[in-house]
C-alpha cells in the first residue's frame, strides 16, 4: 500500500480528506467514484453505513473550505466565477422527483444504431450550421430543421443511448464550431432518458442545449476563443452571450418557451454563483439545471483552449466535488449513473493487463462496465474479441479473483480504431488484420 495512505476510523474523517480506499470492495457500495473528498457530515454518515475504517491519501488532502451554510449571492462585476468565495458555498434542496417517469428499454444494438447515428449527426451539424449562418447574416430563421434533428436524436437515444455517446467520443478531435453544443446535447439526452423524461421534454432539452450558445455569433471571435482567461470588462462582454441568445430566440416563431428558459438559465449555478442573474437552485428550471451540468461536463473533457481535457473519470470526479455547490447533489449522482465513469467508447486497461473498449455500462456499478477485450496481456490482438460484463464476471468471485479497470487509456492507444471495431464487429478479419499491421509497424 502507498506510503501516502493512512488508515483511519470513519468517524475520524474530516472535511477535505481524500478517501482513497475502503475496508470493503467499492463495487459493494453505492458510491459512484473510487475515491472522493469528504465535503460534509453527510459523506461521513454515508460511509459509516458500509465501512468501519477507510484509507485516506494524505498528499491529496485539501485545506478546510467554507461549505457550511448558504449566503445570498451578489455577482462580483468583472471577476471570474472561479475566483468568487461564494462559489464554495453549499446549498441543500430536496431531491428532484420526476412525476410518472417514462420507462425506456433499448430496442437496437449499438452496432446497428451507430450506423444510423453517423447519418443523423451529419444532419444535426447541418441544421445548426444553417441556424447560425442565418442569424449571423440577419436572415429570418426557421427552427423546423432543428426540431427535426432533435426528434431524430431523441428517438436514437431511446433506442440505444450508447450509440450516440460512442460517436460523440469518436468525434472529440473534430474542430467543428458547434461540436461543444452537439456533444453536450447528447449528454443531456442520455441523462434525460435516465431520469425518465418524456419525449416532449427530451426534445425541448435537446433543442435548448443545441441553441444555448448562439449569442456568441454576436461577439468577437477572438474574445470567444479566449473565454477561459478573460477578466474584467472582457469577461462581462463574454457573459452577455446568454442575453444575446435569449433575444435571438425571442425573434423565432413557434419556439417552445421551455427552449428559451434553458438558454436563459443554463449558466446559472445551484448556489447562485452563475450568471447572468445569479439565481439559486430553486429558481432554475430542471431542464436548465441539466443543460448547465452537461455543458460543464463537456467543457471539462474538451476545453476550448489548448490545454488537455480531463478524462471522463477526472471529469465526473470534478462534478462530484461540486455537488450542492455548482450543481444539485442528486442530479450530479444521477448524471454519473447515466453516463458512467467510463463512457461508451473509452479505451481501458484491465487488471489482467488486457486492453479493451467500453461498449456499455452498468448503472448499479459505474466502475464495472461491459468491455470488448481486444488485446491480450502482452498487448497482442486477440483472434476474436470477447465481451466481458465486469459486474456479472465479478458477481460470485472473491476480490482477489475479480477483474477491474486499472486505468483508462487515451483515444487511439495501441493504434486501436475504436470506431472501426464497432462498425465492422469484433470478429471482422479486416479489423484484426488492420490492427496487427498497425502494431507491427509501431
Amino acid at each position: 500500500m502507498s506510503t501516502n495512505r493512512m488508515k483511519i476510523d470513519v468517524n475520524g474523517l474530516k472535511e477535505g480528506m481524500f478517501v482513497a480506499d475502503l475496508d470493503c470492495p467499492w463495487h459493494e457500495t453505492p458510491f459512484p467514484l473510487q475515491g472522493f473528498y469528504i465535503r460534509q457530515d453527510d459523506d461521513v454518515q454515508a460511509l459509516a453505513e458500509y465501512c468501519k475504517y477507510v484509507y485516506v491519501d494524505v498528499k491529496k488532502q485539501k485545506a478546510k473550505t467554507h461549505y457550511a451554510s448558504h449566503a445570498a449571492f451578489k455577482p462580483v462585476e468583472g471577476k471570474r466565477r472561479n475566483e468568487n468565495p461564494e462559489d464554495h458555498v453549499s446549498l441543500k434542496l430536496p431531491p428532484i422527483v420526476i412525476k410518472s417517469p417514462a420507462q425506456y428499454e433499448s430496442t437496437s444494438s449499438i452496432q446497428k444504431e451507430v450506423i444510423k447515428v453517423k447519418k443523423l449527426q451529419a444532419h444535426v451539424y447541418e441544421a445548426i450550421d444553417n441556424v447560425y449562418a442565418g442569424l449571423e447574416n440577419g436572415i429570418d430563421v426557421s427552427v423546423k430543421e432543428t426540431e427535426r434533428v432533435a426528434d431524430g436524436m431523441v428517438e436514437s437515444i431511446i433506442r440505444n443511448p450508447d450509440a450516440m455517446v460512442w460517436l460523440a467520443k469518436m468525434n472529440e478531435s473534430d474542430s467543428h464550431t458547434y461540436r461543444h453544443s452537439v456533444n453536450a446535447s447528447i449528454w443531456a439526452l442520455v441523462f434525460g432518458r435516465h431520469l425518465g423524461l418524456d419525449k416532449k421534454r427530451l426534445k425541448t432539452l435537446a433543442m435548448g442545449v443545441l441553441l444555448s450558445h448562439i449569442g456568441k455569433i454576436k461577439l468577437d471571435f477572438e474574445l470567444v476563443e479566449r473565454a477561459d482567461s478573460l477578466t474584467g470588462s472582457e469577461l462581462q462582454t463574454y457573459q452577455s452571450y446568454v442575453g444575446l441568445s435569449v433575444d435571438m430566440l425571442d425573434d423565432m416563431e413557434n419556439l417552445s418557451s421551455g427552449v428559451n428558459a434553458i438558454v436563459r438559465f443554463h449558466q446559472e449555478r445551484h448556489n447562485g454563483s452563475g450568471f447572468p442573474e445569479g439565481v439559486t437552485g430553486e429558481k432554475i428550471p430542471l431542464l436548465a439545471k441539466i443543460a448547465g451540468l452537461v455543458d460543464h461536463y463537456q467543457y471539462l473533457i474538451t476545453p476550448r483552449e489548448a490545454q488537455r481535457g480531463q478524462s471522463p473519470l477526472e471529469a465526473v470526479s470534478s462534478l462530484y466535488e461540486l455537488r450542492n455547490i455548482a450543481f444539485q447533489k442528486d442530479l450530479v449522482e444521477k448524471f454519473i449513473e447515466a453516463v458512467g465513469v467510463y463512457p461508451t467508447g473509452t479505451l481501458v486497461e484491465l487488471s489482467s493487463s488486457e486492453v479493451g473498449i467500453v461498449t456499455g455500462h452498468n448503472q448499479e456499478r459505474r466502475l464495472q462496465p461491459t468491455v470488448m477485450v481486444v488485446l491480450d496481456p502482452s498487448k497482442r490482438p486477440l483472434k476474436n474479441g470477447r465481451l466481458v460484463d465486469l459486474m456479472e464476471y465479478n458477481r460470485d468471485r472473491k476480490e482477489s479473483q475479480s477483474l477491474y479497470i486499472r486505468e483508462s487509456l487515451p483515444k487511439g492507444a495501441y493504434d486501436i480504431d475504436e470506431t472501426q471495431f464497432l462498425l465492422t464487429g469484433a470478429k471482422s478479419k479486416w479489423s484484426w488484420q488492420h490492427l496487427k499491421g498497425s502494431l507491427a509497424a509501431s
